[in-house]
C-alpha cells in the first residue's frame, strides 16, 4: 500500500515538477522559438503584465520544408510571428538564430543568445512549452553561469495541462518523452557531456 501511495504521489508531482514556475523581476523574456502560435499569445499575455520591454526568439534552423520558407530559423519565424500580431510596437523583438546541431539544440540557442546578449550579470525569464520547461532552464541556467538569473515560466499546452496531462496521448507522450530527455540529461551533465 505504501509503495502505490508513493507512485501515486511521484505520478502527481511529475507535471509540476517538469513544467517549472519560476520568473524572475527582469524587462527582458526569452521564447523558444519553436513554440506553437497560441502558446506564443500566451508568451506576449505574461509579458504585458509583468514588465517586459525586450523579448528574444531563440531556435536553430527549420527542419522541415524549409527551402520553401522565407526565414531559415525557428528564432527568425518567431519574431515575424510575434511582429505580424503586432507585438512589434509593444516591444523589442530581437531574433537570435542558433547553428544546426546534432545534438543539444536548447544549449546551441543558449550559446547564441550568451553571444548576442554579451550578458555577465543581470536576469531574464526562458519561456518555454509546459513539462519541457525544466529541461530547457536546466541548458540555459548552465551557458549563461551563476551571475545571471535564469527565471522560466512554463506555459500551459493546448492538449492538455497539469491538471489532466496523463487523460490524452500528448500529454502522456510529452510527459514520458521529458522525463526520460530530463534523466538523460542530469546523467550526461553528471558525466561531462
Amino acid at each position: 500500500m505504501a509503495l502505490l501511495v508513493l507512485a501515486g504521489g511521484a505520478w502527481a508531482m511529475l507535471y509540476p515538477f517538469l513544467a517549472r514556475q519560476a520568473p524572475v523581476a527582469s524587462d527582458v523574456m526569452v521564447i523558444e522559438g519553436w513554440m506553437k502560435d497560441d502558446l506564443l499569445s500566451q508568451a506576449v499575455g505574461w509579458a504585458e503584465t509583468n514588465g517586459v520591454k525586450k523579448i528574444y526568439t531563440t531556435g536553430g534552423p527549420i527542419d522541415l520544408g524549409s527551402w520553401l520558407a522565407e526565414w531559415k530559423t525557428y528564432a527568425e519565424l518567431s519574431k515575424v510571428r510575434l511582429e505580424k500580431k503586432g507585438f512589434g510596437e509593444k516591444f523589442e523583438i530581437v531574433a537570435v538564430p542558433a547553428e544546426k546541431v546534432r545534438r543539444g539544440r536548447t544549449r546551441e540557442s543558449a550559446r547564441a543568445l550568451k553571444a548576442a546578449m554579451g550578458m555577465e550579470r543581470g536576469a531574464f525569464t526562458l519561456i518555454s512549452e509546459g513539462p519541457h520547461t525544466r529541461r530547457s532552464w536546466r541548458s540555459f541556467q548552465a551557458v549563461f553561469g551563476d551571475g545571471v538569473e535564469v527565471g522560466c515560466l512554463a506555459l500551459t499546452p493546448v492538449e492538455y495541462d497539469g491538471t489532466d496531462w496523463w487523460s490524452c496521448s500528448e500529454g502522456v507522450r510529452d510527459v514520458i518523452a521529458e522525463t526520460i530527455a530530463y534523466g538523460y540529461d542530469v546523467v550526461a551533465g553528471a558525466w561531462g557531456n
